[in-house]
């Protein structure tokens, strides 16, 4: 069969037309005026009378890490430099959010990463070895967790390599060092590892990332961003999903507060049995770990064991799932909502509701 070379030719345009489009939303994220990753223009705030607005630009935990800094150069598509102060990071899930005061910024479109099928097209654009709006190509292999046995790599330039140095990668202790100041505007980076993706969804792709890719988004063919490029492994690229950047974006938005049930819970996986036998449509569980002297929890009689399968009639299936559910009911205005909540729970295979009141305590790691 003939190749249609008119096909191929609107194909490269479009391409290429998506790359262009995409390049208008991704900064480099600088230190010293070298390029230590990407980031994406995720939303622009209406404008002042100057013409500028505040933006949200969303990179990884580890590229912020790496930089040890509270403030930031980025580095725009229209060749200029604006300052971008951190202003919230999740090293589960290797988000930061920085804020930037500028005019002229444009916000990506952004998709619906659960609606990714296997074998979709996307593009990934960032500034691998300091090549500014370098762009690959390839298709969704995967939207799942990663293979523990993978050891994953962070797309950041090593800080001891030189930028030349084709490869060069930071291992991922390295650039999940705590290098924050204490009294910064948000959690710890915590350490990364090739656990830690074994346990969230990703978006894997067989896209070709390099140093400088980190924070970079992965878009579908209609140039929406469905992820922000984060680890390479196995041949693969792997991305933080949109979805988990719009939770990320919606718990920054609440409060610095979190509602505190004074649990250590664990994600747990379901057996085939287990789910006929307790009849639970659902593949995980939280499970309490721990309860915590003197807390909510222990008070309404919490003990661990026991299964959390929902809050207010709300299922939840995983800790990151019962975390914002308790913390999606808040009021605004700087001040958490307290209300009772019921909690359904599994304990010994009985199932129980039982009533209590979170209390509301400052960047609570626990739920």
């Amino acid at each position: 069969m003939a190749i249609d070379s008119i096909t191929l030719s609107a194909l490269s345009d479009g391409v290429a037309r998506l790359a262009g489009q995409l390049r208008t939303s991704v900064v480099q994220v600088r230190v010293d005026r070298r390029g230590i990753g990407s980031g994406v223009i995720w939303r622009v705030e209406t404008p002042d009378a100057e013409g500028a607005a505040d933006a949200t630009i969303i990179t990884n935990a580890h590229v912020v890490g790496a930089g040890r800094s509270e403030n930031f150069a980025l580095k725009l598509a229209d060749g200029r430099e604006v300052t971008g102060k951190v202003i919230a990071v999740d090293p589960e899930h290797d988000l930061a959010a920085l804020n930037v005061h500028a005019s002229g910024l444009q916000a990506a479109p952004i998709g619906d990463s659960s609606a990714l099928r296997l074998g979709e097209f996307v593009i990934a654009v960032g500034n691998p070895f300091g090549r500014e709006g370098a762009v690959t190509t390839g298709v969704v292999a995967a939207h799942a967790p990663a293979d523990p046995d993978i050891q994953l790599e962070p797309t950041i330039p090593g800080q001891q390599s030189a930028p030349s140095t084709p490869g060069a990668t930071e291992t991922p202790e390295a650039s999940h060092a705590e290098a924050h100041p204490e009294n910064g505007p948000r959690r710890g980076y915590g350490r990364g590892g090739r656990n830690q993706f074994s346990r969230i969804d990703l978006v894997q792709a067989d896209v070709r990332l390099y140093p400088g890719n980190s924070g970079g988004p992965l878009a579908d063919a209609h140039g929406r961003v469905i992820g922000v490029n984060a680890m390479i492994g196995g041949g693969l690229a792997f991305a933080i999903p949109s979805r988990t950047v719009q939770h990320f974006l919606e718990d920054v938005q609440s409060s610095d507060e979190r509602l505190y049930l004074g649990v250590q819970a664990l994600t747990v996986p379901l057996t085939e049995g287990q789910r006929q036998r307790f009849a639970l449509n659902q593949d995980t569980v939280t499970m309490v770990m721990g309860v915590e002297a003197g807390s909510p929890a222990e008070a309404a009689g919490i003990i661990p064991g026991d299964l959390l399968l929902a809050v207010d009639g709300l299922r939840v299936q995983t800790v990151e799932q019962l975390v914002r559910t308790l913390n999606r009911s808040r009021t605004t205005g700087g001040q958490a909502a307290a209300p009772a909540r019921t909690l359904s729970v599994l304990r010994g295979g009985e199932r129980l509701d039982v009533a209590l009141t979170p209390v509301a305590r400052p960047e609570a790691e626990a739920a």
